[in-house]
């Protein structure tokens, strides 16, 4: 699909949980960041991208992703992913300390 559109931010959406469920972090984090700039305001895509830079160990540069989850979550009226983004940032905050 990124091949026909390069700018389908879906595409690399699904291309990045594809590399995410297969345990490539830092691919995956590449594809979210794909997707989150093609489309700033694909919740899950900051979301994936604070998660994979937390499996890599890099808790400080996860939690402005988890921030912007958080915020567009709630601006979007979405408690799941909300809930989600506040526990990756008690974990980030745990892992930090």
């Amino acid at each position: 699909m990124i091949e026909e559109d390069a700018e389908n931010e879906l595409a690399w959406f699904s291309l990045g949980q594809a590399l995410f469920d297969a345990g490539r972090f830092a691919d995956a984090l590449h594809a979210f960041a794909t997707a989150a700039r093609l489309q700033d305001d694909l919740m899950m895509a900051h979301l994936r991208q604070a998660q994979c830079l937390c499996e890599l160990g890099r808790h400080a540069e996860a939690r402005p992703f988890a921030e912007k989850t958080r915020d567009l979550a709630i601006a979007q009226k979405h408690e799941g992913p909300r809930e989600d983004a506040e526990e990756l940032l008690e974990e980030i905050e745990d892992a930090l300390d």
